[in-house]
């Protein structure tokens, strides 16, 4: 009988297929820079008074836009790597 998968393990088999093709590597970061966007609205105008209210809420309204913002860098830092690494392999075949 198999062993069971750790979140762990099932992670990086998750992200190991999600990113390897470009387009879903670009369609990750457009949905991420609209839902940062999206967020950063949303706290900004309708949730302004009640974000006010509580000083913990408030930083972890921040924290989770930080966390989103920090995500969608380090998304495009590996695309960008990838890109690079992809356009030297096709170098090195031509040669």
């Amino acid at each position: 009988m198999p062993k069971k998968m750790s979140w762990f393990s099932f992670a990086m088999v998750a992200a190991r297929a999600f990113l390897q093709l470009r387009e879903t590597r670009r369609r990750i970061i457009f949905y991420t820079i609209l839902a940062l966007l999206g967020v950063f609205a949303l706290g900004n105008w309708p949730l302004a008074s009640w974000l006010e209210e509580m000083p913990v809420r408030f930083l972890f309204y921040w924290a989770g836009c930080a966390f989103l913002a920090i995500f969608l860098f380090l998304l495009g830092l590996y695309d960008f790597l990838r890109i690079i690494k992809e356009y030297k392999d096709a170098r090195e075949r031509l040669r």
